[in-house]
């Protein structure tokens, strides 16, 4: 989201490091186990906070075994926007939006770091439109602007080292919010959800298009909707 809070400061430590779990979750803590949106899809990233007003994040991600059955992969430690989940998603709010959503294009500075989702390495020239006046809101653009658009966020900077983005608001409706990705951060976000640089390659080089990747985003007290 347009203007990314970025800390070069110390990374903490939860936040650094991500938790070796064992891939048999008890059913009765298996939170993916008892959604009932997912059915068509083989891997999930959770993103999950105490309540809406929270920017501290749990992430969580689960595959289906051979058997159907969801295994938790890995847990690890994020931020989301800095007012924590929005009730109501529009591009003004410092929020994360709420919602299921499909994994898009992922891309970074750096070349690809074995992710089997496409992967798009950036330059200087590349930005997301976040302009809600343009043709192009919610869009990737390459630079010159050729009055186009009058703001757009730079995608070439160390939050975006490595990301994907996460496809909020596909039909690009003006002031519903825009450049929502999963990216690299040390503290809250200004919308998006973040993590270590080595949890982002981690969870890339995890990513398998074929099996039908979504993330959910809620807080703990909706869970029952998904």
């Amino acid at each position: 989201m347009r203007k990314v809070f970025w800390s070069i400061g110390v990374v903490f430590l939860a936040l650094g490091v991500i938790c070796a779990v064992s891939g048999k979750v008890d059913a009765a803590t298996n939170d993916a186990q008892r959604f009932k949106t997912v059915g068509a899809n083989k891997q999930l990233i959770l993103v999950t906070t105490p309540g809406y007003k929270s920017n501290k994040a749990t992430i969580q991600t689960f595959e289906r075994d051979s058997k159907g059955v969801w295994q938790r992969k890995a847990l690890m430690y994020g931020y989301i926007g800095r007012n924590g989940f929005a009730k109501t998603m529009r591009e003004t709010v410092v929020e994360s939006p709420r919602g299921k959503f499909t994994i898009g294009t992922a891309f970074g500075r750096y070349a690809n770091p074995g992710t089997k989702m496409p992967y798009r390495k950036t330059s200087t020239r590349d930005v997301w439109v976040d302009d809600v006046k343009s043709k192009l809101y919610n869009s990737w653009q390459v630079l010159p602007v050729n009055n186009r658009w009058k703001s757009a966020e730079k995608l070439y900077q160390p939050a975006y080292n490595y990301a994907f983005v996460i496809n909020y608001n596909p039909l690009r409706k003006p002031g519903w919010g825009s450049a929502i990705f999963f990216h690299v951060s040390s503290s809250y976000t200004m919308g998006c959800t973040g993590t270590s640089q080595a949890n982002v390659v981690k969870i890339l080089k995890w990513l398998d298009p074929k099996k039908k990747p979504v993330i959910i985003q809620t807080p703990r007290t909706e869970l029952s909707r998904y």
